[in-house]
């Protein structure tokens, strides 16, 4: 039987179940995933407030103060003490688990609230994701890479960048208030064909998934203890988008210039009359319509297939990872996924699970070579 155990930092208040079996922890979850503003973590102690024998009215405040029912710490600000050490808003939260031979940190996060009766706290984590869409901003990028309006609007956010593609370069972007940061950044990257999502470090990545080959292989009978996967037609078969300028050939300049003709600069992938006509104020030249339409028909054609997976804790599996099924009776179930959101959940009754959302294999990358080819 496979040991678990996992090690918690919430501000000042650190425990780790290896050197210390009996804390007052109670049950944990975190959840990240691609393309959703929802990460968070919700970490439950049992922490009472110290008892002052004797005195009514000094167990109530002390009841008041420990549990942190009243105690505030500035305006806008909370605070529970945990163990005798302070918990406060936006402190860092960071969650290791072990299982087995398998460790990895699940969860990295700030203080976003907490929830106090007599004996239970509750704290709940929030990503930069959240940040994201808590910022509104009004810029004017010229010539630059996506990459490099990304990295300069998630400093501006106060968001940590991991991995962030280059992407293609914009003549001319606008970035309007009246637009989160996260929705603007997630509408580009679905045009650049790339998953947005933060990982276990609290980074934002944003990229393609071209993976051929499996992170993780999990065996029917071995590893997985409930599957279900869904398949549907796809809704759209043939996409075409338009450039609005001749900037293709006759140069960047030209880029707020209104093509006459806009067949030239269009962008096409499919055939049929399911059609998909697509417009953005960001597509300029003939090679950002095409990449426009292939990323779209990618990620339409990925999400015709998904599922969802319950598996034996695995603190190893991330967003972004390329999955393999193995094993299971009906073929169809089987095969090579990527992994879209991960959910892991630590308590004393069913012990530790992951729960791992995933869509067909491929990725929006793979439509690339299928531009203008019929499907």
């Amino acid at each position: 039987m496979r040991r678990v155990t996992y090690k918690l930092t919430v501000g000042a208040w650190s425990i780790n179940s290896a050197d210390d079996p009996r804390t007052e922890f109670i049950d944990l979850e975190t959840n990240l995933s691609m393309d959703s503003p929802l990460d968070s973590c919700r970490v439950s102690v049992y922490a009472p407030p110290p008892v002052q024998p004797g005195l009514v009215e000094s167990a109530a405040a002390g009841a008041a103060g420990a549990s942190g029912l009243g105690h505030a710490i500035g305006q806008g600000g909370f605070s529970v003490k945990i163990r005798g050490n302070d918990v406060k808003e936006n402190d860092a939260i960071a969650i290791q688990l072990t299982a087995g031979a398998l460790t990895g940190t699940v969860m990295t996060a700030a203080v976003q609230s907490i929830a106090s009766s007599f004996g239970l706290t509750q704290i709940t984590g929030k990503t930069g994701i959240q940040k994201m869409t808590e910022t509104c901003l009004n810029q004017v990028y010229e010539n630059q890479t996506f990459s490099q309006v990304v990295k300069d609007l998630a400093g501006q956010a106060g968001v940590a960048a991991g991995t962030i593609e280059t992407g293609g370069t914009y003549p001319y972007l606008v970035v309007h208030e009246s637009e989160n940061l996260y929705e603007m950044i997630r509408r580009l990257a679905t045009g650049e064909g790339m998953d947005l999502y933060f990982d276990t470090e609290n980074k934002l990545n944003i990229k393609k998934f071209n993976k051929t080959s499996a992170d993780h292989t999990l065996c029917y009978g071995i590893d997985i203890l409930d599957l279900r996967v869904f398949k549907r037609a796809m809704t759209k078969e043939h996409l075409r988008v338009y450039g609005e300028s001749p900037a293709s050939n006759q140069g960047p300049d030209t880029w707020h210039w209104i093509a006459k003709d806009l067949s030239p600069y269009a962008g096409e992938v499919g055939e049929g009359v399911k059609t998909l006509g697509l417009h953005s104020g960001t597509v300029k030249t003939k090679d950002a319509a095409d990449t426009l339409t292939a990323s779209k028909y990618g990620a339409i054609k990925d999400n015709s297939a998904w599922g969802r997976l319950k598996i034996l804790g695995n603190p190893k599996v991330k967003p972004g990872d390329a999955m393999e099924i193995k094993n299971v009776e009906k073929p169809g179930m089987n095969g090579l996924f990527k992994v879209t959101s991960v959910r892991h959940v630590l308590n004393k009754q069913e012990g530790y699970l992951t729960y791992v959302g995933f869509t067909g294999t491929g990725g929006a990358g793979k439509a690339g070579s299928l531009m203008g080819a019929g499907l």
